[in-house]
């Protein structure tokens, strides 16, 4: 009778861990096929803009139900599906990028993938896709957004991210073309550390405030770069 009522005990935490490891379809490695096949279906049925900002990522992607319709004069086109990484847009480029012909590319780098992930891994696909990009004669400029250091993480896993982080400031610095987008700052409370209050309970996916923060920061961004080319602001 004890064995049976551990067993009832640990069942549904053995569920939940398996929902949120094995059977989390933002966890899985997905083929050049699959990627393509989920793109096409978001394409069908809408009218492709000419050189948008293309919003690209996994889950901070997919969660982001009001993404802005454009960053100053330029529509903004969102592309996601579960289990999709930097890796994908390397290997699957033609389809997944240079099909749309994007004026900037918003690459959001997910906090999950960012803790499993190798430096040199990453950087090693957006090597891949920025020589794509000369390859194909496009000029888009590959905005790197930074993977949140939620509050679910451990001082060890806030470590992991510092280092990712360093390295792909240092890539971003070095390689034209490129940019590096930090925005821990935007969700920090006034001792400084990530506030719970812009997050779901799994700590990790935004609220609807949250991106509403993150959507504001972009647009102003989009001003800001308008500006520092053209001298001229978008109203």
């Amino acid at each position: 009778m004890f064995r049976v009522a551990w067993i009832l005990v640990l069942t549904p935490l053995v569920v939940v861990a398996l929902k949120l490891t094995v059977l989390d379809p933002n966890a899985k490695n997905i083929s050049c096929s699959q990627a393509q096949e989920e793109f096409e279906a978001q394409d069908f049925g809408e009218v492709m803009p000419s050189e948008p900002v293309l919003l690209l990522g996994n889950r901070r992607v997919m969660h982001w139900s009001r993404v802005p319709q454009k960053f100053g004069n330029t529509v903004v086109l969102k592309r996601t599906t579960a289990g999709l990484s930097p890796n994908n847009l390397d290997a699957c480029f033609p389809r997944l990028v240079g099909h749309y012909q994007p004026r900037s590319i918003l690459l959001f780098i997910d906090t999950g993938y960012a803790l499993t992930v190798t430096p040199s891994d990453l950087l090693s696909a957006l090597e891949g896709i920025m020589d794509q990009r000369a390859m194909y004669e496009l000029r888009f400029e590959l905005a790197i957004i930074a993977p949140i250091a939620s509050p679910r993480l451990s001082s060890s896993d806030r470590q992991t991210l510092a280092r990712l982080n360093n390295s792909l400031s240092s890539w971003s610095a070095s390689k034209l073309g490129t940019r590096f987008i930090s925005v821990d700052h935007l969700f920090q409370d006034v001792d400084g550390e990530v506030s719970p209050k812009h997050f779901w309970p799994d700590g990790n996916t935004l609220t609807d405030r949250g991106y509403a923060i993150l959507s504001d920061m972009l647009v102003t961004s989009a001003k800001e770069r308008k500006k520092e080319f053209t001298g001229i602001v978008s109203k």
